[in-house]
């Protein structure tokens, strides 16, 4: 039988040159900041704390690594084009008038899935906390998180933002771009959960599971959308909320349902978004082309781009009809 989640008239792959130096420069700023991080503290800790502190959320030095993704993804930006190809990148943070019924249709299938996460758990005996948080306890707690999570933003902007359209670029799928953002975002957590407690540790593989189901969804989403990373930030706080409200306990078998009933939506996200389309599901988005497309610069842009190097760098004629009124001439 044939998978569901078959990708209709996939993009064709594309060269990662002349990019190659902006990934690996991301996966240094990124992976290589928190792994070395940890690495200079694991031989002698008290030396370590001594020179930078303990390893808290307030310490400056981890405030840096954790929000390194969106660092690493401006710096790269800048490098590409400048202020002008951070600008672009910012406006695709921007939703088109017609998604935005998205952003709190999206909050509350996540809502509708933490309480399928607790019934599930309830039907097969996993253990759940006895009194979950009251609705009023519950808005209180998201908006806590919300403002105070540290990292969340970064991870979105960066792996999202970034690593996700460039995987789009190397694979031309997006179910290989989707896995391969979520082992990249696991690798650069994996310091947090090794080395926190045996039970993140051992919780490691399937929490990477997890992002790559993420990361598909997310493929098949911001495809949709053009880019829009805001699409990932409020669902996913919805559904990182449920162990804080009590509604059930981080542990493997609940991992389990978990992911089986995000895997579910994924799917059932698949058939919406292809359908939307008309039946056939949108290609992937690549880096750098997603920058000036038309979300930026035509139909439905909010603020208009203001130049395409992608094109700049490839003189070939295009197919497509000529922008107007969003561009203007630069100089290199």
């Amino acid at each position: 039988m044939a998978n569901p989640v078959s990708e209709t008239a996939p993009l064709a792959k594309r060269p990662l040159k002349p990019y190659t130096r902006y990934l690996v420069l991301y996966l240094a700023l990124t992976v290589g900041s928190v792994w070395a991080l940890v690495l200079f503290y694991l031989p002698d800790y008290e030396f370590a704390v001594g020179l930078f502190g303990e390893l808290e959320l307030s310490n400056p030095l981890v405030v840096a690594v954790l929000n390194s993704p969106a660092i690493a993804a401006v710096i790269v930006l800048f490098l590409y084009d400048g202020f002008r190809g951070v600008l672009n990148f910012l406006r695709t943070l921007v939703p088109r008038p017609k998604d935005l019924l998205w952003i709190p249709a999206l909050a509350a299938i996540m809502l509708a899935y933490v309480y399928a996460v607790r019934g599930v758990c309830l039907l097969f005996g996993i253990p759940v906390p006895p009194d979950p948080e009251n609705p009023l306890e519950m808005a209180g707690t998201f908006f806590g998180l919300f403002l105070g999570e540290v990292g969340m933003l970064a991870i979105a902007m960066g792996w999202f933002g970034f690593f996700l359209p460039l995987m789009h670029r190397v694979t031309g799928s997006h179910i290989r771009s989707g896995i391969a953002t979520g082992l990249g975002i696991g690798i650069f957590v994996a310091p947090g959960n090794l080395f926190s407690s045996f039970e993140l540790a051992t919780a490691w593989p399937l929490y990477v599971t997890q992002l790559s189901v993420l990361g598909i969804g997310m493929s098949f989403l911001l495809s949709r959308m053009k880019g829009n990373v805001l699409f990932f930030l409020v669902p996913f706080w919805v559904s990182a909320s449920g162990s804080h409200w009590e509604m059930y306990v981080f542990m493997t078998p609940t991992q389990l349902v978990q992911m089986v009933l995000f895997g579910a939506l994924v799917v059932l996200l698949w058939f919406v978004l292809k359908r939307q389309a008309g039946g056939e599901l949108d290609p992937p988005f690549v880096f750098p082309e997603y920058l000036e497309n038309e979300y930026t610069v035509r139909t439905g842009a909010v603020f208009p781009g203001v130049g395409n190097k992608s094109k700049e760098l490839d003189p070939a004629p295009s197919s497509e009809p000529e922008l107007t009124g969003a561009r203007h001439e630069e100089t290199a």
